[in-house]
């Protein structure tokens, strides 16, 4: 009997306690009025773009990051909003002077600084190694000469920048319907990495190759998403090598530049560093000096065709030792070889 006038007496102060609140409360509606906003419609125009490979505007990434910075305060973060698509679409911001920078936001290797500046915005790859960049399972990689200090860097995934001009939103600008109209500013997006592929013709005995792979030198460390100048610097890309046929290597990957910000008639030099292991353990490597066929291509943020081919005849792979006979290998350490440019 106690029991249950304990609990009666608890239902009931329950009940008391609940209709006080009820009482006590007063609710109010959350406010959906979006009058003090205004409307901006982003539309991508990638027209006139005419790279090729993955960075062909029709595989450009899945959808597109904008952020808005409001030139009326420096400094501020900027409001960021992410677009699916290749088209654009509609957001919502207050009052205020803008200017907008957009990006693809489906890459993995990708990483920024400076957000909170839309002309420090850079774009840049971690730290790496050679032996992550080629996949080879070796430790202590030879470096070609005076390259040794170069960091090296994680090749770029597909990168696609765009800004915009400052444009101003007021409320106060109605049509004759009495509503605010919707700003459309339209962005030319661009890529902001070249996409380089080295040929190697004539290899012999390229059938008795376990392991290959390769290594760039003398490229740029970031890219200025806004302007799409690279980084000051010079860092070294390393990455695989594939046969496409019996005596052909092929090597292909993507960089941000490179010879920034240099003295009119100074150049970084590129040394084009290939990897190989044979299948009797045996390794070698070759350097080749493709500086004049890296700068026959100049880097140019107003042109989308942003590659750069390298061609390069001989690569003297020696033929393992079969039955006694053939070139006698050091198993222990790596042999270098330098070979002229025969393309």
């Amino acid at each position: 009997m106690k029991r249950y006038f304990f609990r009666l007496t608890s239902y009931l102060f329950l009940l008391t306690a609940t209709l006080f609140f009820l009482t006590s409360c007063e609710y109010k509606e959350l406010c959906y009025d979006h009058s003090h906003w205004a409307e901006v419609r982003v539309v991508f125009d990638w027209t006139g773009n005419v790279t090729k490979s993955s960075l062909a505007p029709e595989v450009a990434g899945a959808g597109m990051t904008v952020l808005f910075y409001n030139m009326e305060q420096p400094g501020a973060e900027p409001i960021r909003y992410d677009l699916p698509g290749r088209q654009g679409g509609t957001v919502r911001l207050l009052p205020g002077t803008y200017r907008a920078l957009a990006y693809n936001y489906d890459t993995e290797t990708i990483l920024y600084r400076g957000m909170e500046d839309i002309s420090a915005l850079e774009a840049y790859t971690r730290v790496s190694s050679i032996e992550e960049g080629t996949q080879l399972s070796r430790s202590g990689m030879p470096r070609a000469t005076q390259t040794e200090n170069e960091p090296v860097i994680l090749e770029p995934d597909p990168l696609w920048g765009a800004s915009s001009e400052a444009f101003t939103l007021k409320l106060d600008e109605k049509d004759v319907n009495g509503t605010i109209p919707t700003t459309v500013i339209t962005m030319h997006p661009t890529s902001r990495v070249y996409e380089v592929t080295v040929n190697i013709h004539d290899v012999p005995n390229l059938q008795y190759t376990s392991q290959i792979g390769g290594a760039l030198s003398g490229l740029a460390p970031s890219v200025w998403m806004e302007s799409a100048e690279v980084g000051e610097g010079a860092v070294t890309e390393a990455f695989t090598a594939a046969a496409i046929d019996e005596q052909t290597l092929q090597m292909h990957f993507r960089i941000f530049g490179h010879c920034p910000h240099l003295k009119e008639g100074d150049a970084n030099s590129h040394l084009l560093t290939v990897y190989a292991i044979l299948a009797d353990g045996s390794k070698w490597y070759y350097i080749v000096d493709v500086t004049d066929q890296m700068h026959g291509t100049v880097p140019d943020p107003d042109h989308d065709d942003h590659t750069i081919d390298i061609e390069v005849d001989g690569l003297p792979i020696p033929k393992p030792i079969v039955n006694g006979s053939g070139f006698q290998p050091t198993i222990d350490g790596w042999q270098g070889i330098e070979i002229e440019v025969g393309m």
